[in-house]
């Protein structure tokens, strides 16, 4: 009896199909917290923006890659609009974490000089900020609402920084200058000098001692 029962039992598992691999990842992803679920949603967006451009981006394979259901995507974010906004609001945030790092102890004059070198560094050098302010011409809307919003958080950001330094300035002067370097750090990207010096860490840094540095007091 027994062994007649092995042998059926064995003989359903061998001839069973195998577990549909979505009904295997439908079921892992009722384990995770939404919090979790919308940062891997946030990750994998962010990779599929830099890699396929912003017009390109698929809403289904960030889905996909974050190992959630479209439906569960669409639940946070209503369209491919509201998702790059929360990828840039997000990567604009954690590039301000890392510009308070960079300037925490200065007083406001060397702030002005790492700020403005640092964040003309990050957006050179992140790829996803590269496109989100500077590279994806082909959605100019889009990328001018995003560079607006960098604006935005950037000068908040650092003039509070540059607040907590020392600057004793008017709040609205304050907030006024910053903008202008904030505008500065894009333009000098979106219109890079044909003088390979005048990149150069050196001489990026003494521009902003020279020219920007006195503008805050």
């Amino acid at each position: 009896m027994s062994g007649s029962v092995r042998a059926a039992s064995g003989s359903v598992s061998a001839g069973a199909a195998p577990m549909d691999p979505d009904v295997r990842r439908r079921k892992r992803r009722n384990t995770r917290s939404p919090a979790d679920q919308e940062a891997a949603i946030l990750a994998a967006a962010a990779d599929e923006f830099t890699h396929a451009g912003i017009a390109q981006a698929n809403v289904d394979a960030v889905a996909a890659r974050a190992g959630v259901s479209r439906s569960t995507l669409y639940r946070r974010f209503a369209n491919k609009d509201a998702l790059l906004h929360a990828v840039a609001a997000d990567r604009y945030e954690r590039g301000m974490r890392e510009l308070d790092a960079a300037v925490a102890g200065l007083g406001p004059s060397d702030a002005v000089v790492e700020a403005f070198y640092r964040g003309a560094q990050m957006i050179s050098d992140d790829p996803l900020l590269n496109r989100l302010i500077l590279a994806d011409h082909g959605v100019k809307r889009l990328t001018a609402e995003l560079g607006a919003l960098f604006v935005e958080v950037a000068t908040a950001r650092i003039a509070a920084v540059l607040r907590d330094a020392g600057a004793q300035m008017p709040a609205d002067d304050l907030a006024q200058a910053v903008e202008i370097h904030v505008r500065l750090v894009i333009s000098y990207l979106e219109m890079p000098s044909s003088d390979d010096s005048r990149r150069e860490p050196t001489s990026v840094r003494h521009f902003a001692a020279t020219f920007l540095a006195p503008m805050i007091w």
